[in-house]
């Protein structure tokens, strides 16, 4: 009876918001393809790491913003979503929230603008690398994850990459365009994200927030956004790492490399966030039926995550060479370390997604991420001026893989695994 439920499961709602995260992550997947070559070759190698590392200052920046409610927010929804009062009382906490970390965001942008010196010296380039995050903090993809309407997600994101990818090849001319770039993603994220919060207001009562349900919201989001933020510091932050570390050229070389696996990465993530918010539902129902799905998504991804680390491993060479030209040759090796994210990203991921989060094992996950973060950084420091981009992939596959060996050892010693 459980196994059939399971099936059953697949082929209903889980197995459509899947196809859909899966159509715009083949999207995603296919897009850079285009944009990325263009912009490497228009910009050269010395300014297009300048963009690189202001994209990915931005995308630790909304790490801030996001503030974990990806999941918490998610998770308290999909078990009260029957209940309108209990929906607009998280969505009014999380939303003000929000708020309050956009501020905070702007600070630590002043911040960074007065003490690096990139950001001195392109003040424009902080400024949109702000408001690329604060448009990707303010879009309410925990609401629609959490209603099991995941095609809401993937059609805005879509509609986001084709925005970004029509500015850049509208606007971007050469090197002295680099902040345009950034200025497209951030135009394009800001308006998907305006129409995201329409759609959900159609749905949910407008409730204005308040500091005391804001602060609620921040205080139970802590151990997952402290899981988050750790986690940025061996994926979205490492453009950023390395900046400090070396030069905008290794930025460059690195990020061409880290921006082809990126998308190969996202397609470990659409069977999981598919399946996330129905695991959450079946842990009251039916404990036993949610651990067969936890173990069909776990097997499945895995598999997913090997043969995409092995094709992407051997195309490497050709796939720069035919995209970038002679100049960022040396991000061929940089891709083939890099490659060996698929197989232990989808494991790891895997895990927290399937098995930890919905056991409420959030401290456990964030213990993993924080010192897989912590370990990043120091080999970062030891290989990054050395090796420049491909000490920076070595450290980040060897945090990735102590990430996932931490929580597959945690599970086998509380016996769920």
């Amino acid at each position: 009876m459980a196994k059939t439920r399971v099936f059953q499961v697949f082929r209903s709602r889980i197995a459509q918001n899947a196809a859909a995260l899966y159509a715009v992550q083949f999207l995603a997947y296919l897009l850079p393809l285009v944009s990325l070559p263009y912009l490497a070759r228009t910009l050269e190698p010395h300014h297009f790491g300048l963009v690189a590392f202001a994209q990915s200052f931005a995308n630790w920046l909304a790490v801030v913003g996001e503030y974990g409610f990806n999941y918490s927010a998610t998770r308290s929804l999909a078990r009260q979503r029957e209940r309108t009062d209990a929906v607009s009382g998280i969505v009014a906490s999380v939303m003000g929230a929000k708020l309050l970390l956009a501020m905070a965001m702007a600070a630590i942008t002043l911040a960074a603008g007065l003490l690096i010196e990139t950001f001195r010296s392109h003040a424009d380039l902080a400024f949109w690398a702000l408001l690329v995050a604060v448009a990707i903090a303010l879009r309410p993809t925990w609401y629609f994850q959490a209603v099991e309407r995941a095609w809401v997600v993937a059609l805005m994101e879509g509609l986001i990459r084709v925005g970004h990818l029509v500015g850049i090849f509208t606007f971007v001319r050469g090197p002295q365009d680099a902040w345009v770039a950034l200025a497209a993603q951030a135009i394009a994220t800001g308006m998907i994200a305006g129409l995201e919060l329409y759609l959900m207001y159609r749905e949910v009562p407008l409730r204005l927030p308040s500091l005391p349900l804001s602060w609620v919201a921040l205080r139970v989001s802590w151990s997952l956004f402290l899981s988050r933020a750790s986690d940025s510091l061996y994926t979205s932050a490492n453009g950023l790492i390395l900046g400090l570390l070396s030069t905008p050229l290794q930025v460059g070389i690195f990020e061409t490399g880290n921006r082809l696996v990126r998308p190969g990465l996202s397609i470990l993530w659409p069977l999981a966030q598919a399946i996330y918010p129905r695991i959450n539902h079946l842990m009251r129902r039916d404990a036993a039926a949610a651990m067969r799905l936890s173990q069909l998504a776990l097997w499945a991804t895995l598999g997913i995550g090997l043969v995409g680390g092995g094709l992407l491993a051997l195309a490497a060479p050709f796939l720069v060479e035919l995209l970038f030209g002679k100049a960022y040759e040396a991000s061929a090796r940089v891709l083939q370390v890099l490659a060996l994210l698929l197989p232990v990203v989808a494991f790891g991921y895997s895990l927290s997604m399937q098995y930890m989060f919905p056991r409420q094992m959030d401290q456990e996950v964030m213990y993993s991420v924080a010192s897989a973060g912590l370990l990043n950084l120091l080999l970062a420091v030891l290989l990054a001026p050395r090796l420049g981009a491909l000490g920076m992939a070595i450290a980040v596959v060897l945090a990735e893989a102590w990430a996932a060996l931490f929580r597959f050892s945690v599970l086998k010693l509380r016996g769920v695994l």
